[in-house]
């Protein structure tokens, strides 16, 4: 039967090179490692290495064997690293990715109903992007996750929230200010805060409304946060097609939105790790964001909602 330690003497003789080398590794004797590798060739039926002039190489077989002991010790590895950040955190807290627009707005009420439930449970937010928030998912250092819908991803289980239809923003003072509704033939002439392509859903939106026109977007800004569009807006840089979730923000800032008669809707999903199993804290954050996106307003625009139970 083979045993862990043969497997451990093994990927340290290949790694360090010499039998010398691998007994420092592991603490243990040059013999015991000679041992150890014999005993492990006689369980595998077959030779890991050629013995020549001294020298231990390893045999065709035996890195064919080594690619797999080295996947499977990647395996052990990640686990390590998982137990290390359970053992370092809280591990009866949770743990919210959040994209920073969903995490400045939709986020607080969602905690305070959650913490009136649980108080005293430590909660962490990790305010990122929709990349870093699949990456965190994918390596289970958070328990759930708001941000923008995006493509379905291995290891990601993804529960439909919320749609909003994308506005236009504005300076208080600017001419569209006036208009109940902006179209796309309003923005001609006008300088515009744009999403950097790397933005997906809302880029490739954005650009089929311009694509449409008669006139090229004349972009003075482009970025990939809405905060920062919003910033841009209110620093007198031009107007910006955008998520309605910050406009309660920056309207203390002289920034107005309106309906952008535009098919451009952003979609908001709920996503867990794909384990099949969620602990009680995580069904009962659940329950919070549901509840407040019943009823949560996004300012002058109300997003469409269809949260699914």
């Amino acid at each position: 039967m083979i045993r862990f330690r043969q497997i451990e003497a093994f990927r340290s003789l290949i790694m360090m090179g010499t039998s010398v080398g691998a007994a420092r590794a592991l603490h243990v004797t040059q013999p015991a490692i000679s041992r150890l590798i014999a005993d492990l060739e006689a369980d595998l039926g077959f030779s890991l290495f050629s013995r020549v002039g001294g020298r231990l190489n390893p045999t065709n077989a035996g890195l064919r064997f080594y690619k797999s002991v080295e996947e499977n010790f990647l395996g052990l590895e990640r686990l390590k690293q998982v137990a290390e950040i359970i053992r370092d955190e809280a591990s009866e807290g949770l743990t919210v990715a959040c994209m920073p627009v969903i995490a400045s707005t939709l986020l607080p009420p969602i905690l305070a109903d959650f913490v009136e439930r649980h108080p005293g449970v430590p909660i962490r937010v990790d305010s990122v992007k929709v990349p870093e928030v699949l990456t965190i998912l994918q390596n289970h250092k958070a328990d759930v996750a708001i941000s923008q819908a995006f493509a379905a991803v291995a290891g990601i289980e993804v529960e439909k929230l919320l749609h909003a239809r994308a506005q236009c923003a504005m300076p208080a003072s600017h001419r569209l200010a006036k208009k109940k509704t902006v179209r796309a033939q309003d923005l001609r002439g006008e300088r515009i805060i744009g999403w950097v392509p790397n933005s997906r859903q809302p880029y490739a939106a954005e650009q089929s409304v311009f694509s449409a026109g008669e006139d090229r977007a004349n972009y003075t800004v482009l970025t990939d946060t809405a905060h920062t569009r919003y910033a841009m807006v209110a620093g007198g840089l031009g107007v910006s097609i955008v998520e309605p979730f910050a406009a309660k923000v920056w309207r203390a800032h002289g920034v107005v939105v309106r309906p952008f008669d535009a098919a451009i809707e952003y979609e908001y999903v709920l996503s867990y790790p794909s384990s099949g199993i969620r602990s009680d804290l995580v069904a009962s954050f659940r329950e919070s964001v549901l509840r407040v996106v019943a009823t949560y307003s996004l300012d002058e625009a109300p997003a469409s909602a269809s949260a699914e139970a």
